[in-house]
């Protein structure tokens, strides 16, 4: 159950990205070849953060560790002890009302909401996963996901990336792109009464993402 878990995080995390070296999302949502140069630059920065240390350990009081951590090192929550068939998808309506409910109030030019990769979650009678997604066409996505639970979260990203900060007055990490336009992925991780709230961007500037991040209600 600890992989399954993982593997939502990861694929609504850090897989969702329409964002590809060599391909963005153009308005109307066609797919076309970026320029050659720019792929160039975009393949130069991933060859040097590849190259760089990461990090895993406590920020802020949330902790970081990689995507492909053991179960044992991974986020608990109500779902970690769980088997497969005790999992329980629900609809958008059981989240309404709840702490765990996603409602921005700022959303980048254009945004457009699309259908999440997964449904809420609820384990044990806790609703433990709730994610929303919107495309930016011409830029790139981002998804919004409140996790319950520990205040831990996956990530893939190197050390110099990664700073404290305070989003909405409480305390936060920030996950900046590889490059200042938005190239690889940005997140925003708040911590929550629940667990974290986590905000991540493809294609688009920190500035941006911690905006989203900002405008939560």
């Amino acid at each position: 159950m600890k992989r399954l878990m993982a593997g939502i995080f990861l694929a609504a995390g850090l897989g969702v990205a329409s964002f590809f070296v060599a391909y963005q999302l153009w308005p109307g949502g066609k797919q076309t070849e970026a320029e050659p140069d720019i792929v160039t630059q975009w393949e130069q920065a991933r060859q040097e953060e590849v190259a760089k240390p990461r990090f895993e350990g406590v920020i802020n009081g949330i902790r970081l560790y990689d995507t492909n951590a053991d179960p044992a090192v991974q986020r608990k929550d109500a779902c970690s002890d769980v088997k497969p068939d005790e999992v329980e998808r629900v609809t958008m309506s059981a989240v309404a009302g709840t702490p765990m409910e996603i409602i921005p109030t700022y959303l980048p030019p254009g945004a457009e909401e699309v259908d999440p990769m997964w449904r809420p979650i609820v384990c044990k009678g806790t609703l433990v996963y709730v994610e929303r997604l919107w495309i930016v066409p011409g830029k790139g996505d981002f998804s919004i996901a409140r996790h319950q639970g520990e205040r831990a979260t996956s990530i893939e990203a190197s050390a110099d990336r990664i700073s404290a900060a305070t989003v909405g007055g409480k305390p936060a990490v920030l996950v900046e792109p590889i490059t200042p336009d938005g190239y690889g992925y940005s997140m925003a991780i708040v911590a929550e009464d629940f667990g974290t709230t986590v905000v991540v961007a493809f294609g688009l500037p920190i500035e941006e993402t911690v905006k989203i991040a900002e405008g939560l209600k």
